[in-house]
């Protein structure tokens, strides 16, 4: 391949990429496919200049090649009139690390392909290009638990498409440090292949490059190439074994009693699943607990997104801890799925029935229903919405349509139609359908008539959540990643803040504030920034500087800020004013968050005790925190009340429960009127969480099934379903408890609102 060919051959690729979003500008994903190309154009053009009459030599090779990287360079610097790009001195980086270090590569093993003299040496080096390009990932993907793969041919993959910011680990630097150790060792062979090796260095260079090739290979787990599962279960550190799961977490992170409860929590779900599926589940599970971000990115490469590898011969979930409550059951669910998925990838081939069976599947958390969101969002749509969203079906079946669509339309349309076709025709159809999508062989009609049928009866639902609107519109307004404005930049403010926020979780209050000061410093209306510094200011003790702070933002946008605000005016001892701040929250709460809702009312009752809410706002532990509620004088049944909530988050549910029994009703007589009955609702459901901490089934059942009827007798469906399972989880641990047999673990059967 000649120098004009190699130019035109990148400006090709340039222009090819400019109408593509996030491959057409300067960052890791373009890096990544320059670098790929680069490999056999810059390879091809080497053997042609080596094989001429005259080679050329090496470093003019070399420089010419890595000049011509400029053309690519340009042309997605170019994009920049029409795609913005906040991090492009990062991604300038990523293309010298990819492209730049895979073509050194690339000329370095055309020229040992060339001193051998073979035929059809750039049949040869495309051969080897795809192979390490191809059996690199395999390697690392499909025998380890982890979501990066470095390559010698196109760089890498640093994580899952939805981490918006990128894991960048140590290894991915080793790694190019080890594809420059192989140019030099391919350099050398070529040497000795044409008689020029002379010099005692370039004789025995060789053997000592191959030793520290080896010596990198052995060590890859350490360097971070790959992470073996041992790896991650020595970084956690905790094991704790149950019935069906391997439960690994960092003990500093989780408290015994916490430990307990996701420990059931896990058998539950498992029952749970296996009545919901009519299957049996897996023998063993490995169920991964991330303390944080940070951690889990520098061992998996995924920074927030929980992942399944369904493809590793061991199933396993991985989930950051903070999130376990909304991703534990829906990954659970692709654990069940592989046994009737594809073999060898142990899922489907359409992107969209993995997905959508884990949404249709997850546990009730009192949100509105998949089907309920997509009936929400055709109501205020035109007439052929359900035509349209009907059609969208089988685009989101394929890879590139699901991902490429924004994440909560492709995951809610989905799981809406998964749940469809359960509820009318059974799990065992489902089940049958999933690894191929042959939808008319199962069902007996095609995937478009299903898909209309679908659409007709969300058209047509009599009821939906009344919030399910307000959650549609915000969430399927939300861009995909491949939609933003600026992929991967994280914003000094938010750097800032996230800094804030590890510092304040070691304690270090001072730092927290040095942090969230520089992050309001660089946005003065960043929410999430003044929360955390009113939250420590509180703690000190510094009401008034919270109100300072806050008086002119907590507004209807920013509930959480009106809290703190709230809190600040009891401690100022200005219950009016705090009082209508927390009303000002109940109102702007969505209905389906009832526990925040009643939180904020159970502050209300309060508002007119300083003490109570300088204990609760401290940052004392929940058992400290607990102890000083009950000593206080004047015990009122809000009082006595927050003290029972503190003991739950303690983990002491004996002390709970036997202070909820002394506990008079109404939490608020003074409460509003229309706010009431949240409160009534919500210790019931509070009660029911103790008494099945504490082991006291029947009280947890009963408890539970008074709430979920108090929710259903005011609509509240799905709230009423949450505690329907609340129920169910208490009936299952009561059986447990009285039962070792296979028979005692068989779930009630499964009711939907």
């Amino acid at each position: 391949m000649t120098t004009p060919r190699v130019i035109l051959t990148y400006v090709a690729l340039g222009v090819v990429l400019w109408p593509v979003p996030l491959f057409n500008i300067v960052h890791v994903e373009s890096a990544a496919v320059v670098a790929f190309v680069a490999f056999f154009v810059a390879g091809w053009a080497a053997l042609t200049a080596f094989n001429r009459p005259v080679p050329l030599p090496v470093g003019h090779v070399l420089a010419t090649q890595g000049g011509a990287l400029l053309v690519p360079l340009v042309l997605l610097t170019v994009s920049l009139l029409w795609t913005p790009n906040c991090d492009y001195v990062r991604g300038a980086f990523f293309y010298g690390l990819f492209p730049g270090v895979t073509v050194v590569f690339a000329v370095a093993v055309a020229y040992a392909l060339s001193g051998t003299g073979w035929r059809r040496q750039k049949a040869m080096l495309a051969v080897l290009g795809l192979g390490l390009a191809i059996v690199g990932p395999l390697y690392d993907l499909g025998l380890h638990p982890q979501f990066y793969t470095y390559n010698h041919v196109f760089g890498g993959v640093l994580g899952p498409i939805y981490d918006e910011e990128l894991a960048i680990r140590p290894g991915l630097f080793a790694f190019r440090a080890l594809t420059l150790l192989w140019a030099g060792l391919a350099y050398l062979v070529g040497r000795w292949l044409r008689g020029r090796a002379v010099h005692w260095s370039e004789r025995f260079g060789p053997v000592v490059l191959m030793g520290l090739i080896g010596a990198a290979y052995v060590g890859a787990g350490t360097l971070g190439f790959n992470t073996p599962a041992r790896v991650l279960q020595h970084e956690l550190g905790g094991h704790h074994a149950t019935e069906h799961f391997d439960i690994y977490y960092d003990p500093a992170s989780v408290e015994p009693h916490v430990l307990q409860a996701i420990a059931q929590e896990h058998e539950y779900r498992y029952a749970w699943l296996e009545a919901r599926l009519q299957m049996d589940g897996p023998d063993r599970v490995a169920s991964y607990l991330y303390p944080d971000a940070d951690t889990k990115a520098q061992l998996t490469g995924a920074r927030t997104t929980s992942v399944a590898p369904v493809w590793l011969a061991q199933p396993q979930v991985h989930v950051l801890l903070d999130r376990y409550d909304a991703t534990f059951g829906h990954e659970l669910v692709h654990v069940f799925s592989r046994q009737f998925g594809l073999p060898v990838l142990n899922a489907s081939w359409a992107v969209g029935l993995v997905e959508g069976t884990a949404v249709a599947l997850e546990p009730p958390r009192g949100m509105p229903t998949p089907r309920e969101q997509v009936s929400a969002a055709l109501l205020s749509a035109e007439e052929s919405a359900p035509r349209d969203v009907a059609a969208q079906v089988a685009a989101r079946l394929q890879p590139l349509g699901f991902w490429t669509g924004r994440g909560a339309v492709s995951y809610t349309t989905m799981g809406a139609f998964v749940e469809f076709l359960i509820d009318r025709y059974g799990p065992e159809r489902l089940r049958a359908v999933y690894a191929h999508a042959d939808f008319e062989s199962v069902y007996g009609q095609p995937l478009d008539s299903l898909a209309q049928a679908w659409a007709a009866s969300m058209h047509a639902m009599p009821l939906i959540a009344r919030d399910a609107e307000a959650l549609v519109t915000r969430r399927f307004a939300r861009p995909s990643l491949f939609e933003q404005r600026c992929p991967h930049y994280v914003p000094p403010y938010r750097r800032a803040y996230r800094s804030g926020q590890a510092a304040l979780s070691r304690g270090d209050t001072a730092a927290a504030i040095e942090h969230v000061t520089a992050a309001l410093d660089d946005r003065p209306r960043f929410a999430a920034a003044h929360r955390l510094l009113a939250h420590v200011r509180l703690a000190r003790g510094a009401a008034n500087g919270v109100i300072q702070q806050l008086d002119t933002l907590a507004h209807g946008d920013t509930p959480a800020l009106a809290f703190s605000l709230g809190d600040a005016y009891v401690i100022a001892g200005q219950p009016a004013a705090a009082r209508q701040q927390y009303l000002a929250v109940i109102d702007q709460v969505p209905s389906f968050q009832h526990e925040t809702q009643a939180h904020v009312a159970h502050r209300w009752a309060v508002s007119d005790r300083p003490d109570v809410v300088r204990i609760l706002v401290s940052g004392d532990s929940a058992a400290v925190k607990a102890r000083r509620l009950h000593a206080l004088p004047h015990r009122t049944p809000a009082v006595a009340a927050w003290a029972a909530r503190q003991w739950m988050a303690a983990g002491r549910y004996d002390r709970a429960s036997a202070l909820w029994d002394t506990i008079p009703q109404p939490l608020a007589p003074d409460l509003p009127k229309r706010h009431h009955g949240i409160l009534r609702r919500e210790r019931l459901r509070w009660q029911a969480v103790s008494a099945l901490g504490q082991g006291a089934h029947a009280q947890a059942i009963d408890w539970a099934d008074q709430a979920a009827r108090a929710f259903r007798a005011v609509g509240a469906l799905n709230l009423s379903a949450a505690a329907e399972d609340l129920m169910h989880h208490a009936q299952w641990a009561q059986r447990q408890a009285g039962n070792s047999t296979a028979a005692s673990t068989r779930m009630p059967s499964h009711t939907t609102p």
